[in-house]
């Protein structure tokens, strides 16, 4: 089977609650949460998985977002450009995975079909989170379920973030590395050292009840926490959608640039 390499592409960052992330615990804790694009190399063609968004559409929703560079910039770090991408896997059509997949203009773009049918006509909860008009034009290949999309390149149907988040599992020389899909950093999978907003015995009796945290932003929370321990059942490498380690990161499987 084909082994491939992932490059986290970091665009901007912006600062929120730990509990968008961590579903009743930690409100009051602050955290900075990264916005990317991965390239995931070796497929014989450009595969990318979300493309994030322009800064001054963020900064719309969230004045406080920092911009780590623009998305052609990003692609310039692996000597790509938006026009030279093959494939675009859309986690997710919230406005901050999908604001410049338009600019890949000649790239298939693979979405969930709920993900699409939810985001073209959205409960009013979360109505903010989609903009039609970054992709209701697109052409999109969609897909219903698990999905393969190369050898060693699969996706995940883990909804209750949205109804159609998918997660990308990739083959890796170090095993399964999984891009969660759902809106998440490392708390999600592995308990906070220091937890506010719940209270119990001990973090070791919470880890029992809880091996992962739902994700703070959910249509259902139910589902929501059955795809955390889906993705972490599966995954060797857990790539939490958000997480800011991922910014130190060159690769996967890599180590962190010091």
């Amino acid at each position: 089977m084909k082994k491939y390499e992932i490059y986290p592409l970091p665009m901007s960052r912006i600062t929120i609650s730990a509990g968008y992330m961590t579903y009743f615990m930690n409100y009051d804790k602050m955290i900075d949460a990264t916005i990317y694009s991965w390239y995931i190399k070796g497929a014989g063609k450009n595969i990318i998985v979300d493309t994030g968004c322009p800064i001054e559409t963020i900064r719309q929703h969230r004045p406080n977002c920092k911009e780590i560079r623009t998305f052609e910039d990003a692609l310039k770090t692996v000597n790509l450009t938006p026009d030279r991408i093959d494939v675009v896997i859309q986690t997710q059509l919230h406005y901050d995975h999908c604001g410049n997949t338009y600019k890949c203009k000649n790239a298939e773009i693979i979405v969930q079909k709920k993900e699409l049918e939810f985001g073209l006509a959205p409960h009013p909860v979360m109505a903010g989170l989609y903009d039609k008009e970054m992709f209701s034009r697109l052409k999109f290949n969609i897909v219903n379920g698990d999905t393969e999309v190369d050898k060693g390149i699969h996706l995940l149907s883990v909804p209750g973030h949205s109804p159609g988040t998918q997660a990308v599992a990739v083959n890796t020389a170090e095993g399964t590395a999984i891009i969660s899909g759902f809106c998440c950093t490392m708390d999600t999978f592995v308990m906070p050292k220091k937890i506010s907003g719940y209270t119990v015995k001990g973090i070791d009796q919470l880890e029992i009840m809880w091996p992962v945290r739902t994700p703070g932003i959910h249509v259902d929370p139910l589902q929501a926490f059955d795809s955390a321990l889906r993705v972490k059942g599966l995954a060797d490498i857990l790539i939490p959608q958000h997480d800011p380690m991922f910014e130190k990161i060159k690769r996967i499987p890599g180590k962190y640039n010091k």
